[in-house]
């Protein structure tokens, strides 16, 4: 079974396909909230997991709004509808891996027998340091041009998958326990703290804004999430400092101090801590050529 092919002519100005194989397809997603598909671009073609660059709020049908940011990996099974909601100004910016029903459900099947008829059962699911920095460099390699070859994309996209899949199933057993309102106040939680990166921020404030306790807000963030709020916090700040290393341009000392940093030093600690490697490191791996696209080998940890 191969991938469907695009139906609808007004993707051409959106989305870019940047390498199609009959299995995987890898593409950019660029809509400005101005597009007629920015709010609904439904129902999707293929089986599809999405790594959002900017936030956006996303509801499935018959599912609640939740917030599609650098954290989460975004998850559409074929035939899904679904609606799209503004939260920052530039639209909806993300990187897209499409797989051919037939594969995506012998992969889902390798990690869960009970997968029916769909490969996914959750609408998104956490999104790790080190696969956030994989489907980057995946992605880079091919924005600019690199010499892969169709086994090589293949192998690099089942890859990604399995490891989505696994942070899915995590994400299910958390959502498993969720209870009332939780969800609505993490998405909340979220906004405030995305929209803040680069100041300080006291519990007390974001308790204020999301309008709850500070204990409620600790407990059923860390709960709802797997990680506290400050973790959460950092993940996106390092995301943002990935987008921007993806360039080859740009002072490391300025970028740390507008995300908020104390120092430079102090941004490339918590940098290497995340992703294994130091910023500058990864700025060559995210620039032309100098990516790897498969799982990095175990090896003893990096000294300080």
């Amino acid at each position: 079974m191969a991938l469907a092919e695009r139906t609808d002519p007004r993707l051409a100005a959106v989305d870019r396909v940047l390498h199609r194989t009959p299995s995987v397809a890898v593409g950019a997603f660029r809509c400005p909230r101005s597009h007629p598909l920015f709010a609904d671009s439904g129902p999707i073609e293929n089986d599809v997991f999405v790594f959002p660059r900017t936030r956006v709020s996303i509801a499935h049908a018959g599912g609640r709004r939740f917030t599609a940011d650098a954290t989460v990996v975004t998850l559409y099974n074929r035939g899904q509808l679904y609606a799209r909601g503004v939260i920052d100004d530039p639209g909806d910016h993300c990187d897209y891996f499409a797989v051919d029903r037939e594969l995506a459900l012998e992969v889902a099947r390798a990690r869960n027998p009970d997968v029916a008829d769909r490969p996914f059962r959750l609408d998104h699911a956490p999104s790790p340091a080190g696969l956030y920095l994989r489907q980057r460099a995946l992605f880079e390699r091919l924005a600019r041009g690199g010499a892969l070859g169709d086994l090589e994309v293949d192998e690099a996209v089942v890859g990604l998958l399995e490891d989505v899949l696994a942070a899915a199933g995590a994400g299910h057993d958390r959502a498993a326990r969720d209870e009332g309102d939780e969800e609505d106040l993490v998405r909340r939680a979220r906004l405030v703290l995305g929209a803040r990166l680069g100041h300080g921020l006291s519990l007390a404030a974001v308790a204020r804004e999301v309008g709850v306790s500070r204990g409620r807000l600790c407990r059923v963030f860390r709960r709802r999430t797997g990680t506290t709020l400050h973790a959460y916090r950092e993940q996106v700040r390092l995301r943002v400092a990935l987008e921007a290393l993806a360039t080859p341009r740009g002072d490391l000392t300025e970028l740390a101090l507008d995300l908020g940093y104390s120092s430079h030093s102090h941004f490339s600690a918590n940098f290497r801590r995340a992703f294994g490697l130091a910023p500058s490191d990864a700025r060559g791996r995210l620039s032309a050529g100098g990516a790897r696209t498969a799982r990095p080998r175990t090896r003893s940890r990096a000294r300080s």
